[in-house]
Order: C-alpha cells, then sequence, then structure tokens
C-alpha cells in the first residue's frame, strides 16, 4: 500500500536521504573519528618566546613575524645563520626525512 502523506515514519526525522546518511555518519564516526592533537615536543615545557629559533639559534620571542603576505615570513633579529644540520635518516620523494625524525612513514 503506498503511502497518501509524505511524511517520516512514526518516530524518525528528515526524509530517507537524510536518515540514510546519518546511519552512514554512526557506522563511520568510530573508524573516522575525531582528529587527535599531538604536540611537536612534549617534553618541551618552554614558552614558545624562549624556545630557540632553528635558524638563527636567537630566541623566537626576540623575532617578527610577517603575516602581511599569503605566505608567513620569519625575520630573524640577526644575519648570522647557524650551520646546516646533517641529515643522516633517508629523505622522501619530497625531500622530507623519514623515520624517526621524519613526520611521514
Amino acid at each position: 500500500m503506498a503511502r497518501t502523506v509524505a511524511s517520516p515514519p512514526e518516530g524518525k526525522t528528515g526524509n530517507a536521504y537524510t536518515r540514510f546518511f546519518e546511519r552512514v555518519d554512526r557506522a563511520l564516526s568510530p573508524a573516522f573519528g575525531g582528529a587527535t592533537v599531538v604536540e611537536d615536543h612534549p617534553e618541551d615545557t618552554t614558552p614558545i618566546a624562549e624556545r630557540l629559533c632553528p635558524v638563527c639559534g636567537h630566541a623566537m620571542g626576540e623575532h617578527v613575524i610577517d603575516h602581511s603576505t599569503p605566505e608567513s615570513i620569519l625575520e630573524c633579529p640577526t644575519s648570522r645563520r647557524l650551520p646546516e644540520r646533517p641529515i643522516d635518516v633517508p629523505l622522501n620523494e619530497f625531500g622530507m626525512p623519514i623515520g624517526e625524525r621524519g613526520s611521514a612513514q
């Protein structure tokens, strides 16, 4: 028997389309739950302004960050630069380190 009124079944809200996607969301939420926030240096309790710059070695609080362009620019307080660290881990296809210090595996 066909329904004559276009309303959801008793006790339900929305139409069949929205109920279908609500079921899909409920089924997939455990697998694709919210992202977990992971701090870069969990053991480092030093305030960010007191941490050392990886480029010049001065405290980050002495730096100026220019946000006037789409890419932010870090302006170091000195023209001296730290020597580059040797890369002792393999690199991926993007030139990023792989392994314990790298971000992608």
